[in-house]
């Protein structure tokens, strides 16, 4: 996303992906209930799927649409756990990866 994120590990875009649909089953599991009122639990996981995508210097708008649109909601969710509608575009723009 940006080159200031250049020291950060890279992934490719298959790990990245394979990133995404792991943190989505577990946002599944836990369900959207407990995430949108739990912080505790929220902030778990919204943490581990939001900072490695947004520390990717290769994910763009241009090259990789729907993988930024992905980063972009998951940086929504982690700064706001209570927003439902971003979770569940999150899971739902994941789900087309």
């Amino acid at each position: 996303m940006s080159s200031s994120n250049s020291q950060y590990p890279q992934m490719t875009y298959k790990q990245a992906v394979e990133r995404c649909k792991y943190w989505a089953d577990q946002i599944r599991a836990d369900g959207l209930d407990l995430l949108t009122t739990d912080w505790g639990a929220a902030v778990g996981i919204s943490d581990q799927l939001a900072y490695p995508l947004e520390m990717q210097t290769w994910i763009n708008s241009q090259e990789h649409p729907l993988l930024y649109k992905v980063c972009i909601y998951a940086v929504t969710v982690d700064n706001d756990h209570t927003d439902r509608a971003s979770w569940e575009k999150l899971l739902e723009l994941i789900n087309k990866l």
